[in-house]
């Protein structure tokens, strides 16, 4: 019981560095997808640069969860299902192994537990009051949104860090399970973890910046009349 609770405690700090990570490569894909609008509106002598219509642009929030959405697949999906684990578990010691084997699941079964947690994210994104542009939003007709599965998505994806569940969703489809990590590479080197935590740190700020773009950029529309 006691090794129960230690591992879902320590999936939960895993799964807190892979987020870190995700918002890295939304940043990246965000700031990708700005250079790129910048210089082809610049381009374009009847446009011109327009820094707010691009900064604003809800396809600079699109590109960026493509981008995150694609690196959840790799480093939760395919990656844990060679090696054994995310970057996250990496850290905290932690390996995601079929549940009969003990050993890494290989990369199909690893892209498919990869793939749901995708969809998860991507349905449950949905959920979150503000219309933001989902991967499915984009790509699926007006009729197929139920609102109904966000919701349903985003439980699937809260329960096993809030309630004693050993395995989640995405566990139960690829029948795997997690376990501590055991060998000399059971844990991230101290060297690694000095480069990962400066992506995390840089991630961050790019989350932080598309953030101060919008309150910076609404800030100006709410002025209102000083009361006498």
């Amino acid at each position: 019981m006691a090794e129960s609770r230690m591992i879902r405690q320590l999936r939960r700090d895993a799964l807190g560095q892979d987020a870190l990570l995700f918002s890295a490569a939304f940043s990246i894909g965000a700031l990708g997808y700005l250079l790129v609008e910048s210089v082809r509106r610049a381009a374009d002598d009847d446009r011109g640069a327009d820094f707010w219509s691009v900064t604003l642009s809800g396809n600079l929030i699109l590109v960026g969860l493509v981008a995150g959405e694609l690196f959840l697949v790799w480093n939760n999906g395919w990656r844990q299902g060679v090696r054994g684990h995310s970057i996250g578990k990496h850290r905290v010691g932690l390996a995601v192994v079929d549940v009969g084997s003990g050993r890494p699941t290989g990369p199909v079964r690893g892209l498919l537990r990869g793939l749901v947690m995708a969809l998860l994210l991507d349905l449950a994104a949905g959920s979150i009051p503000v219309g933001l542009p989902t991967v499915l939003r984009r790509l699926t007709p007006e009729s197929w949104h139920v609102g109904a599965v966000a919701y349903v998505a985003l439980l699937a994806l809260v329960i096993p860090l809030l309630l004693p569940v050993d395995r989640g969703f995405p566990d139960r489809v690829a029948r795997t399970e997690v376990v501590q990590g055991t060998g000399p590479d059971a844990v991230t080197t101290e060297r690694r973890t000095r480069w990962v935590s400066a992506i995390e740190v840089a991630g961050v700020a790019g989350l932080v910046a598309v953030a101060l773009a919008y309150i910076v950029f609404f800030a100006q529309l709410m002025r209102f009349p000083h009361v006498l």
